[in-house]
């Protein structure tokens, strides 16, 4: 399996802590923020889970909860209104911040190893080494989904976004599992469930429910957990390359809010920081006795616990500023890539997919292109020709907002304001000075429309083969009457040989009067053919001209 090569620094940068939090008398197992970013709470070994003061730096003393058994993890609703606290012999315990009122969900057996908030604050997910995952109704305690039998203790668990999906890490790192919330069936799966470590670190979502970050094992001669992996939400195959430079089990992970920069920890006493959308490893930080970490709301500071014979404390440092806007440039360049990649002007149609004619799509779907009203070429015509029209004019469909009278879709009818007040004055200048613009459709024998080709084979298949078109110029005289071979190439339909200038002004005029060219359409006289007795039958005069 390839991986991005990384080189770390021959000196290794050092993490300072800002804030130390000091009073757990046993081995703190979790943390997690408030929404607001001042407070924290953080579960321990010593049956308590205490509330701190992040700009005091210390304890909120009169918010420590007291528990039965040992407090294994924690959490904290994204609107702050509950704390979840979960330990030894399944006590789950809930309680509101506001009222102080403290809920018990009952159904678990054994230790309550994680738990996860649904994003819009109703439901619990809860993990234990009874080898259960369950849901609950936050708010009442009552059982919602589960048990799902995950056939091995639960090490980690999260849900998706649109809260369809739960993610299931086992203990042991060697198995993710992803069960559909509402049929309560696994999904997928992906590795066995064999392996004695037992590692909490967490799992995430990304890329709107597409993939899943883990860190995981899936060789069986190799018990560390040491690779973190990107998977296939659905399918859980990996997505190559993996996150790799840890030398033992990683216990921490953590994904920035807007997944550019993720964080881990490991029993090699470091923390790393990787750019998510590259693998780049971005920073490497020696930190002894290391166990978990978290990022803040923003991202902008760094918490992690340190647990030894000797001291229990919580460490608080800044997030390096260049490192994180690294991370955070090199996920907008990834993002821009991807919209590119993605758009619907490079997307490529499936096979088969066959472009209707634009005469098979309905009106609606035919859509002018807007242009901007100082950049109108009818408006700087208008200018140069010495008038302007003085009225806004508004086109259905397009939120009634007033615009250039001119702007609007030629497949629309013309707005009655703009006909009866600015056609007319630009009708009759250009009757006036430029009369080779004129439309003759009443002039001459009727005009005979056919189907687009070659002219000569369509006067030949509407079996007019005594037409001509007036004044071909293309073609000597002798030849007028003459069919051309098929492979005339010179005698392919084309727009009339005018000056580009009056090429333009024929666009105007057909813009101003609300409509699109139509199709080709030749004005035909019939031609005088010699009949057996020596006659020659007559001939109607008229104007030729494309509309």
């Amino acid at each position: 399996m390839a991986s991005v090569s990384t080189k770390a620094a021959a000196k290794k940068p050092v993490l300072t802590p800002t804030i130390t939090l000091k009073g757990h008398r046993g081995w703190i197992r979790s943390i997690s923020d408030f929404p607001d970013g001042q407070r924290m709470i953080s579960g321990s070994d010593d049956k308590t889970a205490r509330q701190w003061d992040l700009k005091a730096g210390k304890e909120i003393e009169d918010a420590q909860s007291i528990c039965e058994e040992c407090v294994y993890t924690v959490a904290v609703s994204r609107d702050g209104r509950y704390v979840v606290t979960g330990g030894g012999r399944g006590e789950l315990r809930v309680c509101e911040v506001g009222t102080g009122i403290v809920r018990i969900f009952e159904g678990h057996s054994q230790s309550i190893n994680c738990v996860d908030i649904s994003a819009d604050n109703t439901l619990l997910v809860s993990g234990a080494s009874d080898e259960t995952a369950r849901i609950w109704n936050l708010g009442t305690g009552k059982l919602v989904a589960g048990p799902f039998d995950c056939k091995d203790r639960v090490g980690a668990v999260r849900f998706s976004a649109d809260q369809k999906k739960l993610a299931v890490k086992l203990a042991t790192g060697k198995s993710l599992q992803v069960w559909g919330i509402q049929s309560q069936k696994l999904d997928a799966k992906v590795g066995d469930n064999a392996g004695p470590i037992f590692t909490h670190s967490s799992v995430f979502w990304t890329n709107n429910d597409e993939t899943i970050v883990a860190a995981l094992n899936f060789t069986k001669d190799d018990y560390y957990i040491k690779t973190i992996y990107e998977l296939d939400g659905s399918t859980l195959e990996t997505i190559e390359p993996p996150f790799e430079g840890h030398t033992t089990y990683v216990n921490g992970l953590a994904l920035s809010s807007d997944n550019a920069l993720l964080a881990s920890t490991s029993d090699d006493h470091t923390i790393k920081l990787w750019a998510f959308a590259s693998r780049q490893l971005l920073a490497s930080f020696d930190v002894q006795n290391i166990y978990q970490l978290i990022l803040s709301p923003n991202s902008r500071q760094l918490t992690y616990m340190i647990n030894n014979k000797d001291v229990n404390k919580i460490c608080i440092c800044d997030t390096p500023a260049d490192v994180l806007a690294q991370a955070r440039a090199i996920a907008r360049k990834k993002s821009r890539l991807n919209q590119l990649l993605h758009s619907h002007a490079t997307r490529r149609p499936p096979a088969g997919h066959h472009r209707p004619p634009m005469s098979a799509m309905p009106l609606a779907q035919i859509h002018s292109p807007r242009r901007d009203p100082q950049q109108t070429y009818f408006l700087r015509l208008s200018n140069l020709l010495g008038f302007s029209p003085r009225m806004n004019t508004l086109v259905p469909g397009q939120n009634d907002r007033p615009h250039d009278p001119l702007d609007i879709s030629a497949t629309l009818p013309l707005p009655s304001s703009l006909s009866v007040q600015a056609a007319p004055r630009f009708d009759h200048f250009v009757r006036q000075h430029l009369s080779f613009l004129t439309p003759r459709h009443n002039l001459g024998p009727p005009v005979v429309e056919v189907a687009p080709g070659r002219k000569f084979t369509r006067l030949a298949a509407a079996k007019l083969p005594d037409y001509k078109k007036v004044d071909d110029t293309r073609h000597p005289s002798s030849q007028q009457a003459t069919v051309p071979q098929e492979n005339d190439s010179g005698d392919t339909d084309s727009l009339p040989d005018v000056h580009w200038c009056k090429a333009f002004l024929c666009f105007c005029s057909c813009w101003s009067h609300g409509r699109l060219r139509m199709p080709p359409r030749w004005r035909l006289e019939r031609v005088d053919i010699p009949r057996h007795d020596g006659t020659a039958s007559s001939s109607h005069g008229g104007a030729h001209g494309r509309t």
